[in-house]
C-alpha cells in the first residue's frame, strides 16, 4: 500500500508550485484552495516552499496513517494490549468454585475430589475435553454415592450441581383417614379407589367435612378402619378486585439486534466492533471476565432495539385488560387441573386513571385434604373387625 501525503494549498499558488516539477498523484479543487495528495519523495520537494505558499498539511493515506496515528496513541494502546493481555491470562485462572448441594457430606467430597485432579481456586481453567474427563472420573469412583454430576465454567469460576444418590426405602404410611373438603364447596367429581363413599355428586360440603371416610360399617357397626383414598373436586367461588390503569406505557422490541465486545477500564468503556446507538435500547451484558481487585472487565453485550409507546384505553379495552389479570391471580393459586367455570361482572368504577373492577368466579378446583382417623374417637360400644 503506498504512503500518500495530503496538503492543502491556497488557489493563487497553484500554478506556481507546478514549475518546480512537482508529481501529484491526485487533486481536489476547490474555488479558495486545492487538497493534493502526493508521495513522500514529491512531498518533501513541496514541504521546502511550506511557508512561502502558505501549504498545509492535511493528513496521510495507506500504512503511513496508521503507523501515525499508533505514534500519536501508543500510550493508549500499549495500555489496551497490557489490560486485554491480563483480561486473557485472569479470564484462564480459576477464582471461585461454588458447588451446589445442601449435603455438606456430599460438598467436601466433591471439594476433594475437585482439588486431587487439579481444579481448585488460582488453578488454570481446564480444557472442555479434560474437565469431562474429570467429570466421568468423579462419578466412576463415587458410584454408591452420586446419582449426577455436572460441571459449568462462568466467567473464572466453576458452578458444580450434584445430585445425591439415594437408596429408596419404601415407608408406607398405613394410617387410616378420611378425605375432606378443604373449603366449602358443591362436590362435582369424586374419585376414590378406596373407603366409603359418603357424600353425592352436587351436595354442598363445608371445609373440613367428610367426603370420603375410612370408617367402614356393617349394620350400623364399624367393622374396620382403612386409608381412605380419593380425588375430589367442587365449585368453588372467589371474589376478585383489580385496578387497572387506563392510560399505559408499552415497551415492545423492534426485532433489530446487536452484539458486540465491551472493555471497560478504569469506568471508561470501549466497545468493539459496533459502537453505535439505537434511540432507544435494551442492554443484556454477559460477563466474559470481571474482578473485584482488577480495574478491568470484558463483557459480551447483546444489544435490542426498542420502540415505546404511551396508549389510552377504552373502558370496554381497559375491563378486558382488568378481567385478564383477574383470571391469572385465580389461576396462579389453584391447584393443578383447577379451571374456570364461569366469571361475572360485580362492579366497574372508572377514575381519572384506573378503571377499578370486582369480578365472582366460579371456580372448578381440587378439594382434597386428609384427617387422620383416632380409635379414640369412635365409641367405646363400637366393636372393630368383628
Amino acid at each position: 500500500m503506498q504512503n500518500i501525503y495530503i496538503v492543502k494549498i491556497d488557489a493563487k499558488y497553484f500554478s506556481r508550485i507546478l514549475r518546480y516539477h512537482i508529481y501529484i498523484n491526485k487533486i481536489k479543487k476547490n474555488n479558495e484552495y486545492y487538497i493534493l495528495y502526493l508521495d513522500y519523495d514529491n512531498y518533501k520537494k513541496l514541504e521546502k516552499f511550506q511557508k512561502i505558499y502558505n501549504i498545509e498539511f492535511v493528513g496521510y493515506k495507506g500504512l503511513i496513517k496508521y503507523k501515525e496515528l499508533f505514534k500519536k496513541n501508543c500510550l493508549f494502546f500499549i495500555m489496551l494490549l497490557f489490560g486485554i493481555s491480563l483480561i486473557v491470562f485472569f479470564s484462564n485462572v480459576i477464582f471461585k468454585i461454588d458447588v451446589m448441594c445442601d449435603d455438606k457430606e456430599v460438598e467436601d467430597l466433591i471439594r476433594r475430589e475437585l482439588d486431587s485432579k487439579g481444579i481448585s481456586v488460582y488453578k488454570f481453567i481446564k480444557s472442555y475435553d479434560k474437565k469431562e474427563e474429570i467429570k466421568k472420573s468423579i462419578l466412576n469412583n463415587n458410584k454408591d454415592k452420586l446419582e449426577w454430576l455436572e460441571i459449568t465454567r462462568v466467567g473464572s469460576k466453576y458452578v458444580v450441581e450434584v445430585e445425591k444418590r439415594i437408596i429408596n426405602q419404601e415407608n408406607v404410611d398405613t394410617k387410616p383417614r378420611n378425605i375432606i373438603a378443604t373449603k366449602n364447596a358443591i362436590l362435582l367429581s369424586i374419585e376414590a379407589t378406596r373407603g366409603s363413599i359418603v357424600k353425592k355428586l352436587n351436595d354442598y360440603v363445608k371445609a373440613g367435612e367428610s367426603v370420603v371416610s375410612g370408617v367402614i360399617t356393617h349394620k350400623d357397626e364399624v367393622v374396620d378402619l382403612v386409608r381412605a383414598d380419593a380425588v375430589i373436586y367442587g365449585e368453588t367461588w372467589y371474589n376478585v378486585h383489580v385496578s387497572y390503569p387506563i392510560a399505559y406505557y408499552e415497551k415492545n422490541y423492534s426485532g433489530h439486534e446487536k452484539k458486540r465486545l465491551s472493555l471497560t477500564v478504569f469506568n471508561k468503556k470501549f466497545n468493539f466492533f459496533d459502537n453505535t446507538k439505537y434511540q432507544d435500547e435494551e442492554i443484556f451484558e454477559t460477563k466474559i471476565f470481571a474482578h473485584k481487585f482488577l480495574p478491568f472487565k470484558l463483557s459480551f453485550e447483546k444489544v435490542l432495539e426498542i420502540k415505546e409507546e404511551d396508549n389510552v384505553y377504552t373502558i370496554d379495552e381497559a375491563y378486558e385488560e382488568a378481567l385478564k389479570v383477574a383470571r391469572k391471580k385465580i389461576l396462579a393459586k389453584l391447584p393443578k387441573n383447577s379451571k374456570i367455570l364461569s366469571q361475572k361482572k360485580l362492579k366497574i368504577i372508572v377514575n381519572n386513571s384506573t378503571i377499578d373492577v370486582d369480578i365472582f368466579f366460579k371456580v372448578y378446583e381440587n378439594i382434597t385434604a386428609y384427617e387422620e382417623i383416632s380409635k379414640d374417637k369412635i365409641k367405646d360400644n363400637v366393636k372393630i373387625g368383628e
